[in-house]
């Protein structure tokens, strides 16, 4: 009997093939379309780039960075098997991760369910936090654990959320230095680093981005044809504030716009979201020593209108605690304590 040679596919063409969104976790749950999230597609095809063997990946919540994460497992699996550590800030984090994104993906994407076996199958080999597969076996766990993290080689690491990670796994260190250390006898090993960022100059995601590429997802400007990231410096809007029972509420008068860097003309929201776009390198050089480098805001996801980031920024602009979750979680970027809110 002659065996079909495996196919070879990036991690965007698989997931495109094979993957679908589980219902409990996605809201466009069915067939997984890279088309629709495309700054997702070149760090999924760095993953498959022999000449790199680290991505770093820094971005606002809602941008579709865990299904990064999950597309890449689900090729470890079916395309390019091997062991597989994906750390999570702590172990708890780890089990809810698998009970409720890793084991609907696997159940819903025919390659994989025809590989790992349910956990409930008798004699599987298979826990929460174990899965295990011809060639491999996934293994969660949290940043905090030591003797997850300094015991058995794995080829491949994956960090969750790194700037929420542990200082120290118990008293054996760096979380990060001690996972990479597992990697010393892979030849092929390929580590993925993935988070919202926190607060400057105390993030760990952020120096793991200075080390690689720094790509920016950036978008063209349909009046001069600059390329140029969106940020929350660069949008314009024009709040109303009324009280209701004694409280504050915003509105906008109109549309949200973008005023272009490069020629001042101001653009609406619905024109940009048509406009062509790709991520632009700021220190292209990294890529010889095999770092690419991401950062990525909510201003590009698909699922959140930029009246809904304003209004998040406009409501808690004058408590820092709140104002500080805006900058992380929306508009992707480090937090500074600074005196002037209004």
């Amino acid at each position: 009997k002659r065996f079909a040679p495996p196919e070879s596919l990036t991690v965007d063409e698989w997931a495109d093939k094979h993957r679908r969104l589980s219902p409990e976790s996605s809201a466009e749950a069915g067939p997984w379309r890279t088309k629709r999230t495309p700054y997702l597609e070149e760090p999924m095809r760095a993953f498959t780039d022999p000449k790199v063997h680290k991505i770093v990946m820094v971005a606002a919540s809602q941008v579709g960075k865990s299904e990064l994460e999950l597309n890449i497992i689900g090729y470890i699996i079916d395309q390019d098997p091997g062991s597989i550590l994906y750390v999570h800030p702590t172990i708890d984090d780890a089990r809810k991760f698998s009970r409720l994104r890793v084991a609907p993906m696997i159940r819903d994407s025919k390659p994989l369910k025809a590989k790992v076996h349910d956990v409930k199958a008798k004699d599987s080999g298979n826990t929460i936090l174990q899965k295990s597969f011809p060639g491999g076996m996934l293994t969660l766990t949290g940043s905090n654990s030591a003797s997850a993290l300094a015991s058995t080689p794995a080829r491949y690491i994956i960090g969750d959320e790194r700037d929420r990670w542990a200082t120290s796994a118990g008293t054996e260190g760096d979380p990060w230095a001690l996972a990479e250390a597992r990697q010393a006898t892979f030849y092929n090993a390929k580590a993925v680093e993935v988070s919202t960022p926190t607060i400057k100059g105390a993030s760990n995601i952020e120096t793991s981005f200075y080390q690689g590429t720094q790509e920016r997802w950036c978008h063209r400007c349909p009046e001069c044809g600059e390329y140029s990231e969106i940020v929350f410096d660069a949008i314009h809007f024009e709040p109303e504030a009324k009280r209701v029972r004694g409280k504050k509420v915003w509105s906008l008068k109109g549309g949200v716009s973008w005023a272009c860097p490069a020629c001042g003309c101001l653009i609406p929201e619905e024109t940009m979201r048509r406009q062509p776009a790709k991520w632009i390198a700021e220190n292209p050089d990294a890529y010889k020593k095999g770092v690419r480098s991401f950062w990525l805001n909510a201003f590009s996801s698909p699922w959140t209108p930029w009246e809904k980031i304003v209004l998040k920024f406009l409501d808690a602009k004058n408590d820092p605690q709140r104002l500080k979750v805006v900058y992380n979680t929306l508009l992707g970027q480090l937090w500074e304590d600074r005196g002037d809110l209004e």
